[in-house]
């Protein structure tokens, strides 16, 4: 994945790089690699930031919220996907952000 990773740098597909590395985080957390997953996720919000791509970033930090749990740290999980929300000021519900409310909701039980 790291050899994927460079050739995407390399192109002008270096866009969706952020989502790459949160795919890889996902299949971190589903093989229960949890700190792995946090590592990949935290580097793809990272990425996100850097590349103003607020959508992936939401998506990182969604599922980045969810191992948090995992780890017993919803507190910080409930932290991270507040701010997250709070971030997009948009008055259109989005498919994503809808996601995201659902696993904070999961989070505050």
């Amino acid at each position: 994945m790291d050899e994927a990773d460079a050739l995407l740098i390399d192109t002008d597909n270096a866009c969706v790089l952020a989502e790459c590395i949160r795919i890889r985080g996902q299949i971190a957390a589903c093989g229960n690699d949890l700190t792995g997953a946090v590592r990949l996720f935290e580097e793809s919000i990272a990425v996100s930031q850097r590349q103003e791509a607020r959508l992936f970033e939401l998506r990182a930090t969604t599922q980045l919220g969810s191992v948090l749990a995992r780890q017993g740290r919803a507190r910080q999980g409930e932290a991270r996907l507040r701010a997250i929300i709070d971030a997009f000021d948009t008055k259109h519900e989005i498919v994503d952000l809808a996601a995201t409310r659902k696993v904070l909701e999961t989070l505050r039980r």
